[in-house]
């Protein structure tokens, strides 16, 4: 097992550099040597991100808890500066002058590490908080002043130095001899490093694919500031309504309902209500849409569809949760990214047949699309959308794939009339 200070001491190398090759370099250049059993939690502890984002866990250890340990640990108050100095490089100050120290320093290898900060998220109850810091308390005393500095960076979510989703599939591309395009396709498609980095040593990166009920990275539509180049140059395209919805995925796998926001967290629990609709769907499937909150034929705001995502539970308001559907990614074991976006809607359009009723007076439905090569008929679709206090259109090329976690020239939003 890697000692977890060859993960701190790589982390410092990759801060130091200043050109992304540079650190994308030390960074593969470690993972080389790191047993594919280890890969997973290796890769996962370099960003500091120790579980994917869709997994119902919280650290639940914040800034002023984090620094009420390290106080603990270095036996005298935080100094005037600490409020200017981040607390990893307060935690390595304070861990190097502290006054507690165990009876019997060891190495600690990286997966005790990873281990015990996953601890720290499954406390829960009465004398959690207590329980947390002291699992906490007992890795700093365990820590050398550098090990300290990264542990505390990752009980934040972050370790700090640069290594977002393009320099970690460099890496691992340049790691184990992949295609750098073939790492991002397999992380666009299962978003969590752990898991590429495992299939990219093993020569399977090309056979990633859609995981239902894991969550896919969302398609980017770019918004359209110049409305008349957009339609023009789009010529027949499709144009769904957008609601100004919250974007989410909704997968039903196994006769159970999965849903996601467009950060791939679980919100589920919170919209069991809509879940319940979703169930009655036939198949296994993935689709992309909007959650909205409707009340008497109106969109609520924004801010009370976040509002009813973070209630956790079942609402007591007459409020009606609903579903906006309008893409279709995987149904019934196959993938269908890769297909044109005609084929991908004309196969929804079935596959809600029979549960989807009328926009905005049933939990589930299909957005309103239409397929238009008139600019002018295009602009009165626009305009009829922003009356009814919709936020545009997004256009649709015809026979364009669905690209997670990318974008493309002509997949756009457009949210203002042309000359506006």
């Amino acid at each position: 097992m890697p000692p977890y200070i060859e993960i701190a001491r790589t982390l410092e190398a990759v801060s130091r550099e200043e050109r992304r090759v540079d650190k994308a370099e030390v960074v593969a250049s470690f993972l080389k040597r790191i047993p594919p059993e280890m890969l997973r939690p290796i890769v996962r502890l370099l960003p500091g991100q120790l579980w994917p984002p869709w997994e119902s866990r919280e650290m639940g250890i914040g800034p002023e808890i984090l620094g009420a340990v390290l106080e603990e640990l270095s036996g005298q108050g935080r100094l005037p500066e600490a409020k200017r100095t981040s607390l990893g490089d307060l935690a390595e100050t304070m861990v190097q002058n502290r006054s507690q120290q165990t009876l019997i320093s060891s190495a600690m290898d990286a997966l005790q590490v990873y281990d015990i900060l996953r601890q720290i998220s499954t406390q829960k109850g009465l004398g959690s908080l207590f329980r947390k810091k002291s699992l906490l308390k007992g890795l700093f005393l365990n820590a050398s002043p550098i090990e300290a500095k990264y542990i505390a960076r990752t009980v934040l979510g972050k370790t700090m130095v640069g290594l977002g989703p393009s320099l970690m599939s460099t890496a691992i591309g340049e790691a184990f001899s992949v295609d750098e395009a073939l790492v991002k396709r397999a992380y666009a498609r299962l978003p969590d490093f752990g898991m590429v980095a495992l299939n990219a040593f093993r020569g399977e990166i090309f056979e990633v694919r859609l995981a239902p009920p894991n969550p896919v990275r969302l398609m980017i539509f770019g918004r359209e500031n110049r409305p008349c180049d957009a339609i023009q140059r789009a010529g027949r395209a499709a144009y769904v309504v957008k609601y100004g919805g919250l974007r989410v995925q909704v997968h039903k796998f196994n006769d159970q309902v999965f849903i996601y926001s467009s950060q791939l967290r679980n919100v589920t629990a919170s919209l069991q209500d809509l879940a319940e609709e979703v169930i009655k769907v036939k198949g296994n499937f993935v689709i992309d849409g909007e959650f909205l909150l409707v009340q008497q034929g109106r969109i609520l705001p924004l801010s009370e569809m976040v509002g009813r995502i973070n209630l956790k539970g079942r609402s007591r308001d007459s409020a009606i949760p609903s579903f906006a559907a309008s893409d279709l990614l995987y149904l019934d074991g196959k993938e269908l990214i890769d297909k044109s976006y005609a084929e991908r809607r004309q196969l929804l359009n079935r596959a809600l047949r029979g549960v989807a009723a009328k926009p905005l007076t049933a939990k589930v439905f299909l957005a309103q699309e239409q397929v238009l090569d008139d600019s002018e008929k295009t602009k009165e679709l626009l305009q009829w959308s922003l009356d009814q206090g919709f936020r545009g259109l997004v256009l649709r090329d015809l026979d364009g794939p669905y690209t997670p976690g990318s974008g493309s020239q002509w997949d756009v939003v457009i949210s203002q009339m042309p000359g506006s």
